[in-house]
């Protein structure tokens, strides 16, 4: 009796221990493997982030970059804003002629009146209007005008011309203190004395003018004739 108490032990605990035999090893073998994999993965996910943070550093100090110019840029752009705003208010706060309406009247009414002059003559007496010339013109404008009246008070007795010259429109762009720039429209009517022949023809012009003397004189005329 007492022997077989002892053998029912021992087999008792030979099947409470765990299983070691081949089949175990072999799990065994492979959980080592399995480990062993986990392991190089991880460290080669390792490797790879480590390789990977450089170029990290590189996007992020390239759009830094980028994110500066932008400001610089944009700081630039409101600064050139602020800047032509600043000029043009200042010219315009100079230029009278959008604020000062009697002087603009002023300028546009005795401008006219002196294009209608100068541009106008009989072929019996072109030296009257290169007289009256003399005393509403100023500065390069008298050299201007009598290079090319030279031409008319030549041709004109020939042809018989009557020249008759009137100012449509003509608008006061710049107006500061006795200096002033104007935009003409004028017709002009040619009629050769003698004859039934008449042309008519539009002019446009820029004026410079200089008040001087008590008076709103043309200092320089630009036909854009190039």
């Amino acid at each position: 009796m007492a022997d077989e108490d002892v053998e029912i032990t021992e087999a008792e605990d030979q099947a409470g221990r765990p299983d070691t035999g081949p089949d175990q090893a072999a799990d065994d073998t492979e959980t080592g493997q399995v480990t062993g994999d986990t392991g190089a993965g991880q460290a080669a996910a390792g490797a790879g982030a480590g390789k990977s943070r450089p170029g990290g550093r590189r996007t992020w100090r390239a759009t830094a970059a980028l994110g500066a110019a932008t400001v610089v840029l944009g700081g630039f752009g409101v600064w050139a804003t602020l800047h032509a705003n600043g000029e043009r208010n200042s010219a315009a706060a100079q230029n009278t002629a959008l604020t000062d309406g009697p002087a603009t009247a002023a300028v546009r009414r005795e401008i006219s009146a002196a294009v209608n002059t100068i541009f106008s003559y009989n072929y019996t007496n072109t030296a009257a209007t290169r007289r009256a010339a003399q005393g509403l013109l100023t500065g390069p404008a008298v050299r201007q005008y009598n290079t090319l009246f030279a031409l008319v008070a030549k041709n004109a007795p020939a042809q018989k011309l009557i020249v008759t010259t009137r100012v449509t429109n003509a608008g006061v762009e710049l107006l500061n203190g006795n200096r002033a720039r104007l935009l003409v429209f004028a017709n002009q009517q040619d009629t050769r004395a003698g004859t039934s022949q008449t042309s008519y023809a539009g002019a446009m012009f820029a004026v410079t003018a200089l008040h001087q003397g008590g008076r709103w004189k043309i200092e320089s005329i630009n036909t854009f004739s190039g």
